[in-house]
């Protein structure tokens, strides 16, 4: 990859982390910590649901993944956003990509035909799921084996915001690639350059990042492994 598309690619993640704090989507809390699905507990909650209103921000997602689709090599036929989050962030790419999309379901319904993936996806068809985050992969991974028993296939996952927490190399153990708009560290950086969180914040967001089981034992927080 050229050195430019890198520098191109770095500045659109700072631009993406920027707009994440500027519209609410991240929020710090040491007092009263975030539950998250796992049960475990976080100081830094990121809702990308609040992206979805900002028309600048659905420009710019889709500016960012068209860069990375062509850096990165990105092939793909059809789109496919997971239940419930990861619908809307499709919909914007399947738009600015002029490419048919579905959605997956994180269970089948009780009635009707049953259906995992909703939407045309034809036997075969390159699949690029569009997801807003990833924490540890599990989600993705579900989404995928609904997709693969479909009959598609899915070699790509792209995401507007990378926790850093495992996610890329649980996909990766499934010779999955990863593509994300942001990232965390990125995110802090940002908040750090631009005086958004305190020096204390930053300090123990990046503790609980390095040891997540950790910061939960020091607050006698159960840790669900």
């Amino acid at each position: 990859m050229p050195d430019l598309t890198q520098e191109i690619l770095a500045n659109i993640r700072r631009a993406a982390a920027l707009q994440l704090w500027q519209l609410g989507a991240v929020k710090v809390n040491l007092d009263q910590p975030f539950k998250l699905t796992s049960g475990n507990y976080s100081p830094i909650y990121v809702n990308c649901r609040r992206l979805i209103s900002s028309v600048a921000f659905a420009d710019l997602f889709a500016a960012a993944a068209r860069t990375l689709v062509e850096s990165e090599n990105i092939s793909f036929d059809v789109l496919a956003g997971g239940e419930t989050a990861g619908i809307p962030f499709a919909a914007f790419l399947a738009r600015s990509f002029g490419k048919p999309m579905v959605y997956v379901r994180k269970a089948a319904k009780e009635h009707g035909l049953s259906s995992l993936v909703e939407g045309a996806l034809t036997s075969g068809a390159r699949v690029l799921l569009v997801e807003d985050l990833i924490t540890d992969a599990g989600s993705k991974l579900h989404f995928v084996k609904g997709i693969n028993d479909a009959g598609g296939t899915v070699v790509d996952v792209l995401v507007l915001f990378d926790r850093q927490q495992g996610g890329r190399e649980a996909l990766q153990e499934k010779g999955i690639r990863l593509h994300a708009v942001t990232d965390m560290s990125t995110a802090l950086e940002a908040a750090d350059s631009g005086g958004v969180l305190a020096a204390e914040e930053l300090r123990v967001v990046r503790a609980y990042l390095r040891s997540p089981r950790e910061w939960h034992r020091e607050r006698s927080l159960a840790f669900m492994g």
